[in-house]
C-alpha cells in the first residue's frame, strides 16, 4: 500500500470517484467485447525488436493486460509497464527469466490507467530497492480521485462494479445461444472472479521517482530517454525512447487499434504524436497490439487529426451528436476501418462513436 494510504482511506476517496464514474465496458481504455475471441491464461509473447530489447505482447483477454517493453542492460532489466494485476506481472517475469536472469532494477509506468501499473507490487516485493519511475503528472493522477480509469482510488471503484459485471456474465451464460458462446462467457466469468480476488488483496506500489521534463537514463551501457512531448492520451504520457536501437515504447499514447479518448486531449494528441515522428524511430512497442513500424505513427496521427476536424466541422454545422456519430464513422471508414479492425478488440465501428462523443464533449459541447 502506498505510504499513508489505508484501505479505508482508499475507499473514502473512491466514493467520490464512483459518484461521477460508472464502469461501462465500452468506455474502458482497454475494454474487451464480451463476445470477442480471447485467451484465458495470463500470457505474453516476447518479440525481439532490438539488441537486448523485447516487446512483451499481451494475449488478448477479457480482463486485458498492457504490453510491456523489456530492456536488458549490462547489470539488470528495465520493464516498461506492469499490466493490470499481480498475476500478469508474475507471468511476464517468468518469460523474462527465459531470456535473462538479471534482476529487474527499474519499472517505468507510461501513464496512470489501471492496466499499466497495477502489477508494480510484484517487482517491488522482489526488489526492495526497485525504482518505479513515472512523470510527475502521472503520479498525481494515480493518487487523485476522479482522475479517470486508473489510479489508486479506481481500485475500489472497480471492486464496487465487479459484482454487477459478474452477475451479468452469469445471466448471459444462462441465455447463451450456443456452446461456443457459453464456453467463452464462462471463461470470461472465471477471469472476472479471479480479477476481483486479486483486487481485494492488492497492495498498490506507486512511483518513487518522477520526472517533469525529458531526460536520459544511463543504464548499464544503454541510453533510455524518458520523453514528455505534450498532452495526448493523458496529460502525463511518458514515451520511452532508445535512440541507439531506434525503438520507442508508447503506452496508450500510441496503440495498434482504436484509441480510448475519454481521459485524453483529442486536439493536442495528434500534435504530440507529430512530435514523436520527428525522432529517428524504426520500431514501436505500442500499449496494445503488435510491434509496429514507423509508418504506423502517421496512420494513428491521421485518424486523430481527421476525427477532430470532422467533429469540429459537424459541431459548427449544428449537427446532432447521434447523426455526427453515424456520419463521421462512415466518412472516415474508407481510410481507417480496415486498418483499425485487425484485432477482435478495439475495432473501428465499435470505437468511432465513443471517440466522436469524447471529442464532442471536449471540443464542441464546452463551447
Amino acid at each position: 500500500m502506498a505510504e499513508g494510504w489505508t484501505r479505508r482511506q482508499v475507499l473514502a476517496q473512491a466514493t467520490i470517484a464512483a459518484a461521477v464514474y460508472t464502469l461501462d465496458p465500452h468506455e474502458l481504455c482497454c475494454g474487451v467485447n464480451a463476445y470477442a475471441q480471447t485467451a484465458g491464461a495470463e500470457t505474453f509473447e516476447l518479440k525481439k525488436v532490438g539488441d537486448g530489447v523485447w516487446a512483451a505482447v499481451a494475449a488478448v483477454r477479457y480482463k486485458v493486460n498492457s504490453n510491456a517493453a523489456i530492456i536488458e542492460t549490462n547489470d539488470g532489466v528495465v520493464v516498461v509497464d506492469s499490466h493490470s494485476k499481480p498475476s500478469a506481472a508474475r507471468a511476464l517475469y517468468k518469460e523474462i527469466q527465459a531470456v535473462t536472469k538479471k534482476p529487474v532494477k527499474k519499472i517505468i509506468n507510461t501513464h496512470f490507467h489501471w492496466d499499466h501499473w497495477q502489477g508494480n507490487e510484484v517487482y517491488a516485493q522482489a526488489n526492495p530497492s526497485l525504482e518505479i519511475i513515472a512523470s510527475e503528472k502521472m503520479k498525481a493522477a494515480l493518487l487523485r480521485p476522479n482522475s479517470g480509469v486508473g489510479g489508486v482510488p479506481f481500485i475500489e471503484t472497480q471492486l464496487k462494479n465487479l459484482p454487477g459485471e459478474i452477475a451479468k456474465l452469469k445471466t448471459d451464460i444462462q441465455s447463451a445461444p450456443d456452446a461456443e458462446t457459453k464456453a467463452r462467457l464462462e471463461n470470461n466469468l472465471q477471469q472476472a472472479e479471479s480479477y476481483m480476488r486479486e483486487l481485494q488483496n492488492i497492495k498498490p506500489a506507486v512511483p518513487n521517482r518522477t520526472v517533469s521534463q525529458t531526460m536520459s537514463l544511463q543504464e548499464g551501457g544503454r541510453e533510455i530517454r524518458l520523453m514528455l512531448l505534450g498532452r495526448g492520451h493523458t496529460d502525463g504520457d511518458l514515451y520511452i525512447y532508445m535512440p541507439r536501437e531506434k525503438v520507442v515504447a508508447t503506452g496508450h499514447a500510441v496503440v495498434d487499434w482504436m484509441p480510448f479518448m475519454n481521459d485524453g486531449y483529442p486536439e493536442e494528441w495528434g500534435q504530440t504524436v507529430g512530435e514523436l515522428e520527428k525522432l529517428d524511430i524504426e520500431r514501436i512497442i505500442p500499449g496494445h497490439g503488435e510491434p509496429a513500424p514507423r509508418t504506423h505513427l502517421a496512420m494513428f496521427r491521421g485518424y486523430l487529426t481527421d476525427l477532430v476536424a470532422a467533429v469540429k466541422k459537424a459541431g459548427a454545422d449544428g449537427m446532432p451528436l447521434d447523426a455526427m456519430k453515424t456520419k463521421i464513422s462512415d466518412d472516415l471508414a474508407p481510410k481507417y476501418e480496415s486498418y483499425m479492425s485487425r484485432y477482435p478488440v478495439g475495432q473501428y465501428r465499435d470505437r468511432v462513436p465513443v471517440n466522436v462523443e469524447a471529442a464532442y464533449n471536449k471540443l464542441v459541447k464546452k463551447m
